[in-house]
């Protein structure tokens, strides 16, 4: 075929013509391809619901990021993670949200209205110049609807100091926004009366709810209906027994289709080893084996356990920590498949008893949310643990255990009502003589709440994340892991290069033929 300037003209023309025409498109349309396994750059539909119910706002939502430029390349790679989520939220939010980008460090006016605005900032070790200084930055976003705002740090720090970025970002912008928008916040109320936790024991749990629900103590000495004024009913590990009418007015929050958290101590332990560890008696076991969730009054114990508790070990003028075997603080990492069990990795259990479900009705369904592993066992009480035991696989025979089960149907009326049960009413406070909380434990309470009080979008949410996938499992052990990390290490490194050579060879060739091909002198002939 012999190419004309006429027809590469019309070619070239076509091909602009084309380019303009996708670009036109591209700029109406916005899509993405998300290939990685928990979906982590696709905003959730909990999202999307929160950003289609911004048409309904007469104001702007507006989101200024606050991130310096001098940033070691871990934490620059956020950014630019930031930077696309927030592209996807401007796109789904039908120019309801806007965003922006900040760099604190381009002028001294910039750095002080971040703090203004009250992004905290933070010291890092940064190396410049082949050497390690010490650097001021900021990582943070401001969250506005009209004279309302949310502070988001993206990097926080711990009560060590140590820095780390939030394992949710999509969690943290959303929820702001809904805390900005939300009018009527449903109400989650804890009872008191009876030994059970307060809200100040457990302080993580509260920064997780305060911002979508209205969360308040409460109750049934002087109003046996006071649970009416609230969606949701919290009762954490009571130790007092609980009087007959407090009882029947439980058995009327369900039968009028109320929900129901209840964390369980049926059996009691002391980490100090001075008196024997010993049954509850609250009333609530009773109460839960008529509607068939029987909760033993026996410590279950688990080979997979908590391997942070110490006792003091003197050795001459020298006292040091050891740490000692203590099964009866599971760690539970088995969560069957349920909307409460979004992104659960593990959960600390402190003196945790089996669950067992038994002649429920046909309207009721039950399904069990967390069971502990195949080698698990049971210790009647009483028992005064000894610190010297030597466990063995024998003290392990009963194979899995449920530990926390979700229920929902008819519970003693004809309304349809929900309630959770974990056999532990400590998991979601402090560890004795620590002051964070797992954050699987908070998440496994606050997940419940939402589940219970049908607000169950943000679940995937909050427990969003890179999953804890050790290199170490992946590989095997020992001499094995060092070689298979360094194949890894060059394979990585020397494949993309070897990749390119092959194509540029390939690519040599194919022009080195194509060129005898065109001086061949019968060419224009065969053509």
């Amino acid at each position: 075929m012999k190419f004309t300037r006429s027809t590469v003209t019309i070619r070239l023309l076509l091909y602009i013509g084309i380019f303009l025409l996708l670009n036109l498109v591209a700029g109406q349309l916005f899509f993405r391809l998300d290939f990685t396994e928990d979906g982590r750059y696709t905003l959730s539909n909990g999202s999307k619901d929160i950003l289609k119910s911004l048409t309904e706002q007469d104001k702007l939502v507006t989101v200024t990021a606050y991130f310096s430029s001098n940033l070691p390349p871990e934490l620059s790679r956020v950014g630019e993670d930031l930077k696309d989520l927030l592209a996807e939220y401007e796109n789904y939010s039908n120019g309801q949200l806007v965003y922006e980008f900040i760099d604190p460090s381009r002028s001294e006016e910039a750095k002080q209205k971040a703090i203004q605005d009250g992004i905290a900032p933070f010291n890092i070790n940064a190396r410049e110049n082949d050497k390690v200084t010490l650097v001021t930055v900021f990582l943070g976003a401001i969250v506005k609807q009209g004279n309302q705002q949310e502070v988001i740090q993206i990097v926080q720090a711990n009560a060590r100091g140590e820095l780390s970025v939030v394992r949710s970002m999509e969690f943290e912008i959303s929820s702001s926004i809904k805390k900005l928008v939300v009018t009527n916040k449903p109400k989650i109320g804890v009872l008191q009366g009876h030994g059970e936790a307060g809200l100040e024991q457990m302080q993580q749990v509260m920064e997780q709810m305060e911002s979508l629900y209205e969360v308040d103590t409460f109750s049934l000495a002087s109003d046996l209906n006071a649970w009416s004024n609230y969606k949701t009913v919290v009762i954490l590990g009571a130790t007092e027994q609980f009087p007959a009418e407090h009882l029947a007015s439980l058995d009327q929050l369900l039968a009028s289709g109320g929900r129901l958290f209840l964390g369980l101590n049926s059996v009691q332990g002391d980490l100090q080893g001075q008196i024997p560890w010993d049954k509850t008696n609250t009333g609530l076991e009773d109460w839960l084996s008529s509607k068939g969730v029987i909760v033993e009054q026996t410590f279950l114990t688990d080979v997979n356990f908590f391997e942070g508790i110490m006792r003091p070990v003197r050795q001459g003028p020298f006292v040091f920590n050891e740490a000692i075997d203590f099964p009866y603080y599971p760690m539970i990492i088995n969560f069957p498949e349920h909307p409460i069990n979004q992104g659960l990795e593990q959960v600390l259990l402190q003196f945790a008893s089996p669950i067992t479900i038994a002649n429920i009705d046909s309207s009721v369904f039950a399904a069990p949310i967390a069971i502990s592993t195949e080698q698990s066992g049971k210790v009647p009480p009483p028992v005064l643990f000894n610190l010297d035991k030597k466990w063995t696989t024998q003290d392990f025979l009963y194979g899995s255990q449920n530990v926390g089960v979700a229920i929902e149907g008819k519970l003693g009326g004809y309304a349809e009502s929900k309630m959770v049960i974990v056999s532990d009413g400590d998991f979601p406070l402090s560890l004795p003589g620590q002051n964070e909380t797992f954050p699987d434990n908070v998440n496994l309470l606050v997940n419940s709440i939402d589940w219970l009080t049908d607000d169950t979008g943000l679940i995937e949410l909050r427990t969003r994340g890179v999953a804890t996938r050790p290199l170490e499992k992946l590989l095997g052990d020992d001499e094995e892991i060092i070689a298979k990390k360094t194949v890894i290490k060059y394979s990585n490194f020397l494949i993309p290069i070897l990749i390119v050579i092959v194509f540029g060879f390939i690519r040599f060739q194919r022009q080195r033929i194509r060129k005898k091909v065109w001086m061949a002198e019968d060419y224009s002939i065969k053509k």
